[in-house]
């Protein structure tokens, strides 16, 4: 028996179907208010934040549907289909925001900072849609002439493309590495069910003698036995434990080390460290970690 959790690789076949009712609902959705947002929020560096948002959004709805609802425990596939999401969202985007150059009308605003007040015409975003020659010679001839300025400046040519570049790469690039954040987490091949997660309250920082590994792979927690709950998380150092549980009585822990720094704001921030991750524990292991539990 592995001392740590291993996917088995296995998937539902239900992860596509989840995975196209999620193609077909939530992604159009989130493409439709991404491109409104660019659309009328004309600040650049407001809009990086927004373009995150959008690729967080759909790895995290193919997260939940596809990965977790269609019991993924496959890596691969889960970046597959975490990709597949970001890009068809991505081209959905497009196509809403075409169709708002399309549509454009008036202006208001300044010489250096404006709005152009525009609607879609939900037959025309679905043609454009289906019709991709037509949507990239639109893009095309979009990046000519540019439909935003910046300081003063019409954004257009190569300049313009780099910026789309930019933001389909941002939305790719997240929107491809979040849904195998589920698909290595512990899974009961058994009864064909996630393991239930538990994050115990916050604990004592681990000194070295304490996160040794070897004694914890030997379910061996004397050492352990010394820490106790913190009082101040939010600005101490500290560990964090969660516990993986499910009914057939198998039990996994994963240990972070969280070490508290002050920036120059006087903000904390904390580096992480993995002490151990999916490690198998038996149940007496288990039973002494929830004594903390809140």
């Amino acid at each position: 028996m592995s001392t740590y959790y291993q996917p088995s690789n296995k998937f539902s076949p239900l992860a596509f179907i989840h995975f196209i009712v999620a193609c077909a609902t939530a992604i159009p959705i989130l493409a439709l208010i991404y491109s409104y947002a660019i659309w009328y929020i004309p600040f650049p560096y407001i809009n990086f934040f927004i373009t995150l948002g959008f690729g967080f959004g759909i790895g995290w709805v193919v997260q939940k549907l596809a990965i977790r609802m269609g019991k993924v425990r496959n890596d691969k596939l889960a970046f597959f289909l975490g990709f597949l999401g970001a890009l068809i969202g991505l081209y959905l985007s497009w196509a809403v925001w075409v169709d708002l150059v399309i549509n454009a009308g008036e202006t208001y605003g300044s010489d250096r900072i404006g709005i152009s007040v525009s609607n879609i015409q939900f037959m025309q975003v679905l043609e454009l849609a289906l019709q991709p020659g037509v949507l990239f010679e639109l893009m095309g001839q979009i990046m000519d002439v540019g439909v935003w300025g910046f300081r003063s400046a019409t954004v257009s040519g190569w300049f313009l493309g780099l910026i789309w570049v930019i933001e389909a790469l941002i939305v790719l690039v997240v929107g491809t590495i979040i849904p195998p954040n589920q698909s290595g987490e512990p899974f009961c091949e058994l009864n064909q069910k996630w393991f239930q997660a538990k994050q115990l309250p916050a604990l004592s920082y681990l000194d070295n003698r304490m996160r040794e590994v070897t004694p914890l792979e030997n379910n061996d927690f004397e050492a352990l036995k010394e820490i106790s709950a913190v009082p101040n998380p939010t600005t101490e150092n500290h560990s964090l434990f969660t516990l993986y549980s499910n009914k057939t009585n198998e039990n996994y822990l994963s240990v972070q080390n969280r070490t508290a720094k002050t920036n120059d704001k006087g903000e904390t921030k904390f580096t992480d460290d993995e002490v151990v991750t999916h490690l198998r524990i038996n149940e007496e292991f288990s039973d002494f970690l929830m004594t903390f539990s809140s």
